[in-house]
């Protein structure tokens, strides 16, 4: 029995020095890795700095002019009769629109939210409506995804 109890201490013996050598070359790792990044976490951090500016200022250098892209959109679905006329028009999220205005007929206005509802991208399209002529409206609509800006 001394002979087995050599061998299992001997073997519990080298099973601890294996897990010891694996945390220390673990360590090891750890260690370069730390040196690696005290030597770029200043680029990093002025890469950071850069970056939220970048964020920050993004869409006064937009080169898609989605804002504009949605109100030409919108305007080319008016008649150019002025039987439907926009009083107001807010755009909120890049992709949310409202406009509210006068419309001489129901049925100037019904051809108005068809020709808009034709264009690619708008969804969800409501129309609301007060009054007989001039009719007060109000609708609502979701651009999804890009606009085609060469229509």
């Amino acid at each position: 029995a001394p002979g087995k109890l050599r061998k299992a201490a001997a073997l519990a013996i080298a099973a601890l020095l294996m897990v010891i050598g694996l945390f220390g070359y673990q360590q090891w790792q750890l260690a370069g890795l730390r040196s690696k990044w005290s030597g770029m976490s200043t680029k990093v951090k002025s890469l950071e700095t850069v970056t939220g500016q970048i964020s920050q200022y993004r869409p006064w250098f937009d080169t898609s002019f989605r804002c504009l892209s949605i109100l030409k959109q919108l305007t080319s679905a008016f008649p150019e009769d002025g039987s439907v006329t926009a009083k107001t028009v807010e755009i909120r999220d890049m992709n949310t629109v409202t406009c509210s205005g006068q419309a001489a007929n129901y049925a100037a206005l019904i051809r108005t939210v068809h020709h808009l509802g034709t264009n690619s991208g708008v969804s969800d399209l409501v129309p609301q409506t007060r009054g007989k002529s001039p009719i007060q409206f109000t609708f609502e609509y979701r651009m999804n995804g890009a606009l085609n800006e060469n229509r």
